[in-house]
């Protein structure tokens, strides 16, 4: 129950009786911040049986401040069979403000764990249907281009079916991260986002899915100064990563006359414009899912709780989880793995300073796994995921 502003007045129970209804209105006040049971039966008697119609409406009100999910029954009762008319939209007011403490943040965000979608079921929210339906729709789309089909994630692939199944399932992955973040978000705000010190960023999925591109937020120093810090920070480790391992240098996008794409063969300018759009829609989903999840419900939940260690905490596993990137590279994982840890760092900061909103670190997220993934398709235009060295009819 919410803390008082000061303490409940010691003669509240015997106001609780006075013949006068102002003084029961009062004592129902007091009662608010009474953490006695007898407390809460006395504001029930007040709703429920008192002579005066404003004194119930009051005590409805009374009621939903004391943030007792388990008083909401009486609420709905009375807001069903009270027979005055005020006293019933008092009670159905404070219902609707109460009702809300019953439903868990931790659980909403769990359940969106399990399966995109429940969440937002046991938030009692019908948006639950279209992250469920959207994200196995996406999914069976991906198993049905993927099935049979020889997978490589980082080069050419024999045919569409691979680079376009790929990408499905990348959105529903994203998807799913999102919807794990906004029920998280909806049951904080349901709430009047009480007991947290990190505000709840509000921001809509248009707005975050705009972020890159949108001039408010590219001139924040954090994309255009930070994202180069970070895009030449990642090309040196790629660089050293990758060094010793051909034998010979690939031809780049200035050394080649036609560029495949899906399995069809564009001149270089056209082939390279398309390879960028598929990065481009590939890379919107995943700075949108992955900052909804790391920054907007790991990193403040963690943050909340330890402060800068529940900081340090959600970049390491922002880092960790990559790890499933590189299993048959060992090499390349110890050197990636640290570099993405503070790449996560770097955008759980911007998160920071900016009032915990995402739109910024959306941004940096698109833009440096955009611009990395454009300079490796043209220094090596010919092993890229959206190539088809031989294409197959569908």
């Amino acid at each position: 129950m919410p803390a008082p502003t000061s303490p409940p007045a010691p003669d509240r129970y015997a106001r609780a009786a006075s013949p006068d209804p102002a003084a029961r209105a009062s004592a129902a006040d007091e009662l608010v911040h009474d953490p006695h049971p007898s407390a809460a039966r006395l504001l029930l008697t007040l709703h429920g049986r008192d002579i005066d119609p404003t004194v119930r409406a009051h005590a409805a009100d009374a009621i939903q401040r004391r943030r007792d999910p388990i008083l909401d029954a009486a609420l709905a009762a009375s807001a069903q069979r009270d027979p005055d008319p005020s006293v019933r939209a008092a009670s159905a007011a404070a219902f609707r403000k109460l009702h809300p403490f019953r439903k868990r943040v931790g659980t909403a965000a769990g359940l969106a764990v399990l399966c995109p979608g429940c969440g937002h079921f046991y938030l009692d929210q019908p948006d639950g249907w279209g992250y469920l339906l959207t994200t196995g729709s996406l999914i069976g789309g991906a198993y049905v281009a993927l099935r049979d089909q020889q997978v490589s994630l980082d080069g050419p692939s024999a045919s569409p079916k691979v680079p376009i199944g790929l990408g499905l399932a990348a959105f529903a992955q994203n998807l799913w991260f999102y919807s794990i973040f906004d029920a998280y978000r909806d049951a904080r705000v349901a709430r009047g986002d009480l007991g947290y010190r990190i505000p709840i960023s509000r921001e809509p999925l248009s707005t975050l899915a705009s972020a890159p591109f949108r001039p408010s937020t590219l001139k924040s120093p954090w994309v255009w100064a930070g994202v180069p810090a970070m895009l030449a920070g990642g090309i040196a480790i790629s660089y050293l990563a990758s060094r010793g391992e051909a034998a010979t240098t690939p031809p780049t996008i200035f050394d080649v006359d036609r560029v495949n794409v899906l399995g069809r063969n564009f001149s270089r300018g056209s082939g390279f414009a398309l390879g960028s759009a598929y990065f481009a829609g590939l890379f919107t989903s995943v700075g949108v899912g992955e900052e909804a999840l790391f920054r907007g419900v790991i990193q403040t939940e963690l943050e909340e709780r330890w402060g800068w260690g529940g900081f340090a905490l959600s970049s390491i596993i922002f880092g960790a989880v990559h790890i499933t990137n590189f299993t048959d590279d060992a090499r390349t994982a110890a050197i990636a793995i640290p570099t993405i840890t503070a790449l996560g760092a770097t955008m759980g900061l911007a998160y920071r300073a900016r009032g915990y909103k995402l739109e910024v670190p959306v941004a940096m997220h698109f833009w440096y796994d955009f611009l990395l993934s454009a300079t490796a398709f043209a220094l090596d235009p010919e092993h890229q995921p959206f190539v088809v060295q031989h294409a197959n009819r569908w």
